[in-house]
């Protein structure tokens, strides 16, 4: 069965952009193509607004954008709040991370993430992070407590797999019902802290609702750990070639890897776009 698509969908990193992260020609041609037939297209990632917006303005101003799991949607490129973390539970989180010898950074509602250097080991990675990222505004401080200047929206932790994996367990037994603790594996990998409900289902039923947009007219492509609730609620999730072994039993569909165009070639084979 194939359903009538009104929304696409899509993750980013390791879905519709390619390995060194950039939307390739033929991908915005087809975006654009799924757009001019009546299409609505929309990001859903759990990368910050900074970053995100970056991929919506590549693709065009119509492009709804979901950012940092929910917490975050653009609206004409500025980022309006959703659902921030509750900031007791920030605090707590903060001196978990700390208390196990990785440094913490809270991504604050004036959009700056702040982090705590204090920990040679978890700064390896977090300098090659700010190196990746110079458009995007980093703050060191020297106390806990200068995290928390402004309201938080995320606490998270970047550092390498085998380093987040063995944290990750502990901050999701710590906190409870209390977040949404989420691993995001890739090329630096991510410990997320977030509001309960900034979760890539629920952000993304809740923008369909806004569009008069059902369950069952929506396509959703993923790959990663991040994207597992999305595969479990919605009927229409097709995972890429390079997904996680998780994602891909959940598939409605599997297409080609992110290294080949997955998300525009099951678009265009679908719809019956001919771009060759």
């Amino acid at each position: 069965m194939n359903p009538t698509i009104r929304l696409v969908a899509t993750d980013i990193d390791g879905t519709l952009a390619d390995p060194v992260s950039r939307l390739t020609d033929r991908t915005l041609q087809v975006l654009n193509a799924v757009h001019d037939v009546g299409i609505a297209v929309a990001l859903v990632t759990g990368l910050n607004p900074w970053v995100a917006r970056r991929y919506a303005d590549a693709i065009g101003p119509w492009a709804h954008a979901i950012c940092l799991n929910g917490i975050f949607r653009l609206k004409q490129g500025h980022p309006v709040p959703g659902m921030y973390l509750d900031p007791a539970t920030a605090r707590e989180a903060v001196a978990l991370i700390l208390d196990q010898g990785f440094v913490p950074l809270v991504y604050g509602d004036d959009q700056v993430s702040r982090y705590l250097p204090r920990h040679a080991e978890g700064m390896s990675v977090v300098a090659r992070l700010l190196d990746e990222r110079p458009f995007q505004p980093y703050l060191p401080v020297d106390t806990p407590e200068q995290l928390f200047t402004v309201r938080p929206a995320q606490v998270a932790v970047c550092d390498t797999g085998e380093r987040a994996e063995r944290l990750y367990p502990q901050l999701a037994k710590a906190l409870g019902s209390r977040a949404y603790v989420v691993l995001q594996p890739g090329a630096h990998t991510w410990v997320e802290v977030n509001h309960l409900d900034a979760r890539k289902d629920r952000s993304l039923l809740a923008l369909a609702e806004s569009l008069d947009i059902t369950p069952d007219e929506i396509v959703y492509f993923g790959d990663n750990l991040n994207d597992l609730p999305v595969f479990e609620n919605l009927p229409y999730a097709v995972a890429m070639g390079n997904a996680r072994p998780e994602v891909k039993r959940l598939a409605w569909r599997t297409t080609t890897s992110n290294a080949e165009d997955g998300v525009a070639t099951f678009l265009a084979q679908h719809l019956g776009l001919d771009f060759d």
